[in-house]
C-alpha cells in the first residue's frame, strides 16, 4: 500500500512516497528492495547568494509563522546552487570541518568527514598540515559535488573498515562507493570539469590504497575528462594545478606495472595541445616537489621505451641516463625551502632514491638486466640508503612504496636485504597498518609476475 511522502524516513523511501521503517544504517525496505538507501537527515540547498531571491509564486500559500514544520522537512528550502567553485565560504573553515559543507551531512557523513579531515588525508598526500593540498582543494569542492562526498566517504568507511575489522563500515564504504558513481554519471556532462576530474582521481587512490579490484579504467576516465569536456577548459586555478599533477603520478607509476605507455603526454610534452608543461608542475601542487615530478617524468619515458625499436631505444636510453645523472649528486643537499610539507633532508633524500630506482627500472627495460649486475646493486644500494635517512615522522613516507620495492627486489647483499625486508619494511609497516596502506598498483605487478620471486620470498 502507498502512503503520503513522509518526511522522517530515508530519502529513498521519501522520494518513492513510501513509508520507511527507519532502521539504520539502511531501512529495511532498500535492503529487501535491494534499492540504495540513501540516508536520513534533514535536506537543505543554499540559496545562490550570487542571484536573485527566489520569491514565491502568485496565488501560492504561504506557511505563516506560527505554523510548524514536521522533524526533518524540507519544504521550502529548494532553491538554486552556485555555479562557481569560489564562493565567500571559508576554505580553511571547510578544511577542518567538513560537515560545514551542508546540513543535509548526517550524523555517519559528518564523522566519516572528520575522518577524512583528521587521518586520512594526510595518508594518501606528501604534504602534512594546514597545507595538505587534497585538505586545501578536494574538500571544498565537496560543497559543489555529491560524487565527490560521497566517493570522500567510501574512503574514509573503508579506511575505519580495515583500522577496526568493522563489516558494518565495509557495507557503508560500498554504498557511498555506489552513490558516487551513480551521481558522477549523471552530471559528468553538466558540472565543472575539475568536480568530475577530482571524483575520478579519488577513486584511483581509493582503488590502489584498499586494493580494489573494480576493474574500472580511472586513468582513462580521467584523460577522457581533459581531453574530452576539458578540451576547452582553462585548467589554470591552483586546484587544477593540483589535480594534473595527481593524475600524472598516477598515471606514470601504473605504465609501470601495465608494461606500457602512460595514457596521458604530460612525460614527454605529447598531451593535447601541449597544453601542460610538466617543467612547471610540482607534484601534488607543491612547489618543492618539483625535483621529484622531473624524476617521474622519466620514469615514464622509460615506460613509453617498451616496443621501440633497437636503435630508438638506445637513443632514449642514453638521454634518459644523462638526465638522471644531471639530477643532482649524493653531496647535493637540495635546494628546497623547509616548510610543512617535510625537511629539505627529507625532500633530497626521497628525490635520489626515486633517481636511483629509476636507474633501475631503465636497465631492466633497456639492456634487460638486473642483480648481480654490479651496476644493479649499486643503484638498488644507495636507493636503500636515502630511503633510510628519510624521517619517520615525515609525510613523504607515503610516496616510497615504489622505490622500497624497486630496490629491494635488485639488492641479494644479505645485510642489505636484512635492513630492508627486516628493519626498514617493518619500520615503515606500522604505519602501513595502521591507515591500511598496504597494496599499491606497482607491487602487485611484481608480485604477478613472479619474474623476481627469490628476491620477494
Amino acid at each position: 500500500m502507498t502512503f503520503s511522502r513522509t518526511r522522517t524516513g530515508c530519502f529513498t523511501c521519501r522520494e518513492d512516497g513510501y513509508k520507511c521503517d527507519e532502521q539504520k544504517p539502511h531501512c529495511g525496505r532498500c535492503v529487501r528492495l535491494q534499492k540504495t538507501c540513501k540516508g536520513y537527515g534533514v535536506k537543505l540547498k543554499w540559496r545562490n547568494f550570487e542571484g536573485p531571491l527566489t520569491t514565491a509564486q502568485p496565488g501560492a500559500r504561504r506557511r505563516t509563522s506560527k505554523s510548524k514544520s514536521p522533524p526533518g522537512s524540507d519544504g521550502g528550502l529548494a532553491v538554486t546552487r552556485p555555479q562557481t567553485l569560489r564562493g565567500p565560504w571559508d576554505p580553511v573553515m571547510i578544511a577542518r570541518n567538513p560537515s560545514y559543507l551542508s546540513p543535509d551531512v548526517g550524523t555517519t557523513d559528518q564523522y566519516l568527514l572528520d575522518h577524512w579531515t583528521n587521518s586520512l588525508a594526510t595518508v594518501v598526500s606528501m604534504a602534512t598540515g594546514p597545507k595538505n593540498p587534497f585538505l586545501v582543494h578536494l574538500t571544498p569542492m565537496m560543497m559543489h559535488s555529491t560524487a565527490l562526498r560521497s566517493a570522500v566517504c567510501s574512503m574514509a568507511a573503508s579506511h575505519l573498515a580495515i583500522l577496526r575489522g568493522d563489516h558494518a563500515l565495509q557495507t557503508s564504504a560500498i554504498h557511498h562507493r555506489v552513490l558516487a558513481v551513480s551521481s558522477l554519471r549523471q552530471t559528468l556532462q553538466v558540472q565543472d570539469p575539475e568536480l568530475s576530474l577530482a571524483t575520478i582521481l579519488l577513486m584511483q587512490v581509493s582503488d590502489r590504497l584498499f586494493a580494489i579490484d573494480t576493474r574500472a579504467d580511472h586513468l582513462a576516465g580521467a584523460k577522457a575528462i581533459i581531453t574530452g569536456r576539458g578540451k576547452d577548459y582553462a585548467w589554470d586555478t591552483a586546484s587544477a594545478a593540483f589535480l594534473l599533477s595527481l593524475c600524472f603520478y598516477h598515471d606514470v607509476l601504473a605504465s609501470v606495472s601495465r608494461g606500457s605507455s602512460p595514457l596521458l603526454g604530460f612525460d614527454d610534452g605529447n598531451d593535447d595541445e601541449h597544453r601542460f608543461s610538466v617543467d612547471t608542475m610540482a607534484m601534488e601542487g607543491i612547489a618543492s616537489m618539483q625535483g621529484l615530478t622531473a624524476v617521474v617524468r622519466l620514469v615514464g619515458r622509460i615506460s613509453r621505451m617498451r616496443g621501440q625499436s633497437l636503435d630508438e631505444q638506445t637513443t632514449a636510453g642514453h638521454a634518459i641516463a644523462e638526465a638522471l645523472n644531471a639530477l643532482g649528486g649524493e653531496s647535493d643537499t637540495g635546494a628546497h625551502d623547509q616548510d610543512s610539507n617535510g625537511t629539505d633532508s627529507d625532500i633530497h633524500h626521497t628525490v635520489q632514491a626515486y633517481k636511483h630506482a629509476a636507474f633501475i627500472y631503465l636497465y631492466r627495460v633497456w639492456c634487460n638486466v638486473g642483480a648481480p649486475h654490479p651496476l644493479m646493486l649499486r643503484h638498488a644500494g644507495r636507493c636503500l640508503a636515502h630511503l633510510g635517512r628519510v624521517q619517520l615522522s615525515s609525510a613523504l613516507l607515503s610516496a616510497h612504496v615504489w622505490p622500497l620495492w624497486t630496490a629491494g627486489c635488485e639488492t641479494i647483499d644479505a645485510e642489505q636485504r636484512r635492513a630492508d625486508i627486516e628493519e626498514v619494511w617493518s619500520i615503515k609497516d606500522h604505519r602501513r597498518t595502521s591507515t591500511g596502506v598496504d597494496n599499491v598498483d606497482c607491487i602487485k605487478a611484481i608480485l604477478r609476475s613472479r619474474q623476481r620471486e627469490a628476491d620477494l620470498a
